[in-house]
């Protein structure tokens, strides 16, 4: 087997797949995922990736090379199929490109957005007909079996396959910019996510404390942001807020983040096994609110002891952290439920900008009560019904929801589904085009214990479910060299 580095234009590409009368280019390889995986926005940015290629790297493409005739050529495209055709589809005026930055050729500006092939400037055209494609193409020798040439190209697609795939939180740190990367580098290295949250190695392996500390932001700017308002904490508005916060996160909100962080680090000295990520977003911004109440760290702690351990609203907290616990509402509740228990416990007045928040969850809270008893007394039952109370937590909120964020997660893996904040509910998925993969915890004696010392909150295990139907939409940022990778 011979490989060899060549270069073809897309001009050439092309002619051989629509008037093949000499080399002809085959799209069938059985180890290829079929083409059309990528949605507009991955293929407006490979198109847009093409035009300023002065900048933008196009990774390799991969072909086997067999001679057909006499210096008649196939090239099998081994990786790299969703490239090439997304290019073939675009010259063919199949879809326009999404919103993308003005491309600079020669000095001169040229708006792409929105356009297709057909309505590009002359130049732009050209760009991208005459841009050559990298390509390594392996070529059989005389001699190599039929069974070796086989088993040496699907060896060379494992491989190039094979890379640590990328999560969108950690695609997340390069759309807020380099600033703000450095500040979350700082926190999360800080005691509080390093000693006193409790993050499952499967969680720390997907940067679920980033996510976490990204979700704290966004709740602590919705006090301190004019015009901010949470949609939710799903993997589009996360990846949204990051891209919005690029050059634009003021030195106040880094102050009240440190603080925050800090200020938790300081009431947990040591590792808490009910800090997990479904409560961070909620302690970090009650952090702030209980610094503004004079609370000192020692007694926000005893209050999370009894609040965890003791307190009645902690059943209350508890309905608001089952499947869909990334939506609005379900964040709402948490919070509301958890502010007011902090209040009653010092016996000081809730926060201003909470007392709506507040009395809007209590008044869900007592018709979801009231709904279920009525459902009680219908059934005859004795004992108070508790399995279905969450389920109407979401359908009691008028606000519109994402028909995206009801994707239901597939092939979810879980610590221990006694365990809720244990669930591995964000399967890792790969860097453009990469085949998504998860990653199984590997439990430890401790997390085995913990699961089954809170049997009873096993209808949090599905938390953070709606997050990872999103993850694919943004894994196209990413620039690594990989089958179906396009450079962001």
């Amino acid at each position: 087997m011979i490989r060899n580095n060549i270069s073809m234009t897309v001009k050439t590409l092309k002619a051989m797949k629509d008037n093949p009368s000499k080399d002809t280019i085959d799209f069938n390889s059985p180890i290829q995922r079929k083409s059309g995986m990528w949605d507009a926005k991955r293929k407006s940015l490979l198109i847009h990736s093409i035009l300023q290629s002065g900048i933008y790297s196009v990774p390799t493409v991969y072909f086997r090379k067999d001679m057909i005739g006499n210096k008649q050529y196939q090239y099998s495209v081994i990786d790299g199929i969703q490239r090439i055709t997304t290019v073939f589809d675009f010259i063919d005026n199949r879809f326009p490109l999404e919103k993308v930055p003005p491309v600079i050729l020669d000095g001169a500006s040229y708006e792409v957005s929105g356009r297709y092939f057909s309505d590009l400037e002359q130049d732009c055209q050209q760009e991208i007909i005459r841009f050559k494609m990298r390509i390594e193409a392996f070529e059989p020798e005389a001699g190599d079996s039929e069974e070796y040439v086989n088993n040496t190209i699907e060896e060379v697609f494992s491989r190039l396959n094979s890379a640590v795939p990328l999560t969108s939180a950690q695609l997340c740190k390069a759309k807020a910019g380099t600033s703000v990367a450095v500040l979350l580098n700082k926190l999360l290295t800080s005691k509080f996510f390093t000693e006193s949250a409790s993050f499952t190695k499967a969680q720390m392996k997907t940067s679920d404390d980033q996510r976490c500390l990204l979700q704290a932001m966004m709740l602590l700017d919705t006090n301190y942001v004019p015009g901010f308002e949470l949609k939710d904490f799903s993997e589009t508005s996360i990846m949204e807020y990051s891209e919005s916060i690029k050059g634009n996160y003021s030195n106040k909100q880094q102050d009240i983040l440190v603080s925050s962080t800090q200020y938790l680090a300081d009431a947990f000295p040591e590792k808490n096994k009910l800090i997990r990520k479904i409560s961070v977003p909620m302690l970090m911004y009650l952090a702030d609110s209980a610094m503004d109440m004079g609370i000192r760290p020692q007694f926000f702690r005893e209050w999370w002891n009894y609040f965890t351990e003791e307190d009645p609203m902690y059943d209350d907290y508890k309905l608001f952290c089952s499947s869909g616990s990334t939506k609005l509402p379900m964040i709402k509740g948490r919070l509301a439920v958890m502010a007011k228990s902090l209040c009653a416990y010092h016996e000081v007045d809730i926060p201003e900008e909470m007392k709506d928040m507040v009395a809007e969850v209590d008044e869900k809270l007592a018709a979801m009560k009231a709904e279920n008893s009525l459902a009680d007394e219908a059934a005859g039952n004795d004992e108070p019904a508790t399995t279905d109370v969450t389920e109407n937590v979401v359908a009691l909120e008028a606000e519109p929801v994402n028909p995206a964020d009801e994707e239901q997660i597939t092939g979810e893996t879980t610590d221990n589904v006694a365990c809720p904040d244990e669930a591995l509910e964000q399967p890792v998925h790969s860097v453009e085009g990469e085949e998504a993969s998860e990653v199984t915890t590997d439990e430890d004696a401790a997390e085995n214990d913990e699961a089954a010392a809170y049997v009873d909150e096993s209808s949090e295990a599905a938390a953070y479910a709606d997050e990872a139907s999103e993850t694919a939409a943004y894994v196209d940022e990413a620039s690594t060299a990989q089958e179906d990778t396009e450079p962001a």
